[in-house]
This record gives C-alpha cells, sequence and structure tokens, in this order.
C-alpha cells in the first residue's frame, strides 16, 4: 500500500516517484520494527484460531449430513411452495390448528431457532472456509508416537545417507551430528539435543575431503528427505529456539546445496530468514534477520508461502520477509537441524531445539 501526500503546489514525475520510494521504505522500517519489538500475533492466538477454522469447516460438513437440517430444508422447500401456500388457504376456512400443515409450520419454527441451524445459515451465509478448501494437507506430523516415525524422517545429512551410509560434520562445525541418539521426546514433542559428549565422525574439509576427527559435543538434526519431498505449497511448523549460542534450523533443500531455505534460523542471538540460490561459483544469497531474544524459548509457529513466483516467510502469520528473484523450481524437502560452530561458546549446554508439529499444503488440482 502506498500513499503519497500533496502539501502544495505540483507534483513532477520524479516527485511522485521519489513518494513512492520515501513512503515505502517508511512501511518496510515499521514492518521491521514490528518484529524486532517483537509485536506480532500470540502463537496461542494464532494456532487457535487456524485449530478452530478447521474445527468448524469439518463440523459445517458433518452438518450438512444431518438429518436435522435435511428436514428443515425439506420443511422450508415445502412451506415456501405455492402448494402449501393454497392448502394452507383452503384449511384456515376449517380448523388450520389440527392440520398436518399447521403442524409442519410449528416444526419448520421451532428448527429455525435451533442454535445449530442458526450457526449453519450464519456459517453458511459468510463461509469462511474458501481459502483453506483450497488446499490439501499432504505432511502432517505431530510427534505423539514418542519415537521418530521413520517412514517420514531421517537422522542424518540426505548427501551422507545417499553417498556414504555415514553422518558427517561440515568444516565449521565443533559438534558432531549422531544418527537419531540426540533426538528425544517430551509432552508430544520432539527434541533435538546439542550436548557434551565424546564421539568420532566423519568432517567435510574442502582441501582434504572427508577425514576422520574426535569430537567432544554432539548434535542432532531430522530430515524428510527419503519420506516427503513438494514443489510449491505451504510449509509451516510450531518451534522453540533455545537461547544461547547453538546454530538451530528449519530449513528446506534439494538434492544439491543449492537452492537452500532458511524458514527459520536461531544464530548469534538472531532470527534469520535466508535464501540462497544460483550455482557453485556463481551463489545468489538474500539475508534478512531480527532480534532473536524476543523469539527464544518459547514457541513460533514458522511458515514458508512458495509459488512459481515468490518466496514469503512469515512468523506468526505476519509476513517477516517475500522473495520474487530466483525462486526454486524443483521438489524439496523439510530439515530441522542443531549444531554449535568453531566460533560458538560451549556455556548453556545442553541445549534443545523443540518441535510441536510440521505441516505441508499443497493447493488442490
Amino acid at each position: 500500500m502506498f500513499i503519497i501526500l500533496k502539501v502544495g503546489g505540483r507534483h513532477t514525475g520524479d516527485d511522485f516517484f521519489i513518494s513512492l520510494i520515501i513512503v515505502n521504505e517508511a512501511i518496510r522500517i515499521m514492518a521491521s520494527l514490528s518484529f524486532l519489538l517483537g509485536m506480532i500475533p500470540s502463537t496461542e492466538k494464532v494456532e487457535k484460531a487456524d485449530d478452530q477454522l478447521r474445527a468448524d469447516l469439518q463440523a459445517f460438513r458433518d452438518y450438512e449430513n444431518s438429518d436435522e437440517l435435511k428436514r428443515f430444508l425439506e420443511l422450508g422447500k415445502e412451506i415456501k411452495s405455492n402448494d402449501f401456500i393454497l392448502r394452507k388457504k383452503k384449511i384456515k376456512r376449517a380448523v388450520y390448528k389440527d392440520s398436518e400443515e399447521y403442524h409442519k409450520e410449528v416444526e419448520y419454527g421451532v428448527l429455525k431457532k435451533s442454535e445449530k441451524i442458526v450457526w449453519y445459515s450464519k456459517t453458511k451465509k459468510k463461509y469462511p472456509f474458501k481459502e483453506i478448501e483450497k488446499w490439501d494437507l499432504t505432511f502432517d506430523e505431530k510427534f505423539n508416537k514418542k519415537v521418530l516415525d521413520t517412514s517420514k524422517w531421517m537422522t542424518r545429512y540426505y548427501w551422507g545417507e545417499k553417498g556414504m551410509n555415514s553422518s558427517y560434520a561440515l568444516e565449521d562445525d565443533k559438534s558432531f551430528p549422531t544418527n537419531g541418539d540426540n533426538i528425544e521426546f517430551y509432552d508430544n514433542k520432539v527434541r533435538i539435543v546439542t550436548k557434551a559428549g565424546k564421539t568420532e565422525g566423519l568432517v567435510w574439509r574442502g582441501h582434504q575431503g572427508f577425514v576422520l576427527e574426535d569430537f567432544s559435543i554432539t548434535s542432532g538434526m531430522i530430515s524428510s528427505a527419503q519420506g516427503f519431498r513438494q514443489k510449491y505449497g505451504i510449509f509451516k511448523a510450531k518451534v522453540k529456539m533455545a537461547v544461547g549460542s547453538v546454530a538451530q534450523s528449519f530449513w528446506m533443500v534439494s538434492d544439491g546445496m543449492l537452492p537452500h531455505i532458511d524458514v527459520a534460523r536461531y544464530e548469534n542471538g538472531k532470527i534469520h530468514s535466508n535464501y540462497f540460490w544460483g550455482k557453485p561459483g556463481s551463489s545468489h544469497k538474500s539475508i534478512s534477520k531480527t532480534n532473536g531474544s524476543k523469539y527464544a524459548d518459547n514457541f513460533y509457529i514458522y511458515t514458508l508461502e512458495w509459488s512459481p513466483n515468490k518466496l514469503v516467510w512469515k512468523i506468526n502469520d505476519k509476513i517477516f520477509k517475500t522473495q520474487t528473484s530466483g525462486v526454486p523450481q524443483e521438489e524439496m524437502y523439510i530439515n530441522f537441524s542443531t549444531n554449535l560452530k568453531q566460533n560458538a561458546s560451549e556455556s548453556g549446554l545442553p541445549s534443545a531445539m523443540e518441535i510441536d508439529w510440521v505441516r505441508a499444503y499443497k493447493l488442490k488440482g
């Protein structure tokens, strides 16, 4: 939305576009400030509204097939018909209150005041379900089995699984991502834990390739690389990032290292929404970040909306970032990971990133 204020005199074409730029920049700064100050809808409010809308849609569909509604609609159709009106006039000359028509009118009047009929009629008139009916739920994980569903998730990098059948760390990692040992379950949530612990594992070093090294800190990850991939759609998760020096990320990638989308990444006290694309040696990046202390140690709903020409990042349903260049055009999969970088402090361990649920949607048709 752009607002042009004209105080006096005549605007030239240049004045118009300068005004557009100034106002647009002001709007961008205000939006950034709202995230910086944590001025966004509460997680509970956003989640409750979404759950209620979906529950109402299911209740609406169920009630559409109810005997009560069928009877109400049948009676309404009959009572409003010309034939019924003529019959009623004839009967009134006799004893109307003893007639079947009278009892049908009474029954219809009672049903018309029914709480469910009133709710159904109002809901049908407003019909707030148009947007959610456009989407099919394609991935739904609630982590309520107390064990990781291996039909959906693997616990190491796809490239290590595919190429070496092994976990590995990156060159700037101080922690080693174990194959599931750092995945815990609590209160129907999954926790990816970074903690002290000795282990041996492979590290990718650009000048040497993979080398075996000792680690004193372990971390973890879960990936849908073998269980779920999708091109375009809505990808969202309710996540709690832990305060501290551990890097924690909800990210998406395809078979190669690029394109790479950070739906939400907590690192160095900041929440990042990043996008990297292009080819090795000719890559591009778009980095956005805000004060992470407002978002750590509490659950927030992080969302990526991906269409053929646009990427939109949201925190609790409020737009945080938009990208229109370099939009990926291949299937991608979902990852959650934690790691401690080489220069990061080891204080505050153990640390856990918690995930309540993960969902993905795709446009119907």
